[in-house]
C-alpha cells in the first residue's frame, strides 16, 4: 500500500520549494521517465518527455541527473539529454555531461564474485522461459517480467542463493532480482555525493526527485534527509503481484500515475522556472 499523496498543483507552498537555487532534478529512467517494456532493450523516452527534460537541463542554476539501475552508458543512451549527469548501476556508477562513467572505488574488489555472479545467474535462466540475464559489471540483473509465477519464484530463490555464496547483496525491484557488491552504496548515498559536489544541500537549494521503484526509496529517504524541502515524487506501478512484493508503503511525499503525469508535474516545473 503506497500511503503518499498525490502532489497538488503547484500551490504557492511547493512553488517556493521548488524555487531555489540551485535546482537539481534527481529522475529515475524506466519506469519513471520511460514507460516499463517488456525487454529492457525495448525502453524508450517519450520524445515529448525527452524535449521537456532538455528544456529543464538548459535553465539557469538547474542540474538534471538521471539515477539509474541501468550502466551508466545505457542511462545516458536511452535519456539521451546534452548536460545531465548519470548516476548509473544503482550508484556504483557515475558520468559528469560529456564524460565517461568511472565506477565507484569501493566496488573495484568485488569485481571477480560480480563476473562469477553473472556466469551462474545465467546458467539459472537458461532454458527459463521468459527470464532475461543483463550483466552491467558493476550489478547483475535478473529480470523475470515475461515468466510465469512458479517460474519467477524458483528465479528469485536461486539468484538469492548466488548472492549469498559469493558474499554479494541482493535486492528487489519490478519484477526483477539483482545482485551488488556488499558495500552501502546506492542511490540514496550517490545522489546526496553529488548534491554536495554541485552545492545543492542548503536551504537554498531546491531538489526534485522522482522515481518507480524499491531502490528508488534509498534516493528518497537521503535525499529529504539531507535537504527537507526536497520534493519526493513516486510513479505508481502498473503492474501487480510482483513475486518479490511490488506493494510497499513509500517514503516518497507525493505520488503519480505513470510517466504521464510526471511529465506534466516536470512541464509546470519548466514553468515556474522559466527566466
Amino acid at each position: 500500500m503506497n500511503v503518499s499523496a498525490p502532489p497538488p498543483p503547484l500551490t504557492p507552498a511547493l512553488a517556493e520549494r521548488l524555487s531555489g537555487r540551485p535546482f537539481v532534478a534527481l529522475l529515475d529512467i524506466d519506469g519513471t521517465l520511460a514507460p516499463i517494456a517488456p525487454h529492457p532493450s525495448k525502453a524508450m523516452v517519450p520524445d515529448e518527455t525527452r524535449r521537456v527534460v532538455i528544456e529543464l537541463t538548459a535553465l539557469p542554476d538547474t542540474t538534471v541527473v538521471a539515477v539509474s539501475g541501468r550502466a551508466a552508458a545505457d542511462a545516458m543512451q536511452i535519456l539521451r539529454v546534452p548536460g545531465a549527469w548519470t548516476i548509473g548501476n544503482h550508484g556504483f556508477e557515475i558520468a559528469a555531461p560529456g564524460e565517461e562513467p568511472h565506477p565507484q572505488p569501493e566496488a573495484a574488489p568485488f569485481a571477480d564474485a560480480m563476473s562469477a555472479a553473472a556466469a551462474e545467474c545465467r546458467a539459472v535462466a537458461a532454458g527459463r522461459e521468459g527470464v532475461l540475464v543483463e550483466d552491467k559489471r558493476w550489478t547483475v540483473s535478473v529480470h523475470y517480467r515475461l515468466a510465469d509465477a512458479d517460474t519467477s519464484m524458483a528465479v528469485v530463490s536461486a539468484a538469492r542463493k548466488i548472492a549469498e555464496q559469493l558474499g554479494l547483496r541482493a535486492s528487489s525491484g519490478r519484477r526483477v532480482i539483482e545482485l551488488r557488491p556488499p558495500v552501502d552504496i546506492d542511490k540514496g548515498t550517490a545522489s546526496v555525493d553529488l548534491l554536495a559536489r554541485l552545492g545543492a544541500v542548503g536551504r537554498e537549494a531546491s531538489i526534485f526527485a522522482a522515481g518507480d521503484d524499491r531502490t528508488d526509496e534509498d534516493m528518497f529517504r537521503s535525499v529529504r534527509s539531507a535537504n527537507p524541502r526536497a520534493v519526493t515524487v513516486r510513479v505508481l506501478p502498473d503492474e501487480r503481484g510482483d513475486v518479490a512484493g511490488s506493494e510497499y508503503d513509500s517514503v516518497a511525499e507525493f505520488n503519480v500515475s505513470d510517466p504521464q503525469e510526471l511529465l506534466l508535474l516536470l512541464s509546470a516545473i519548466v514553468t515556474l522556472r522559466q527566466p
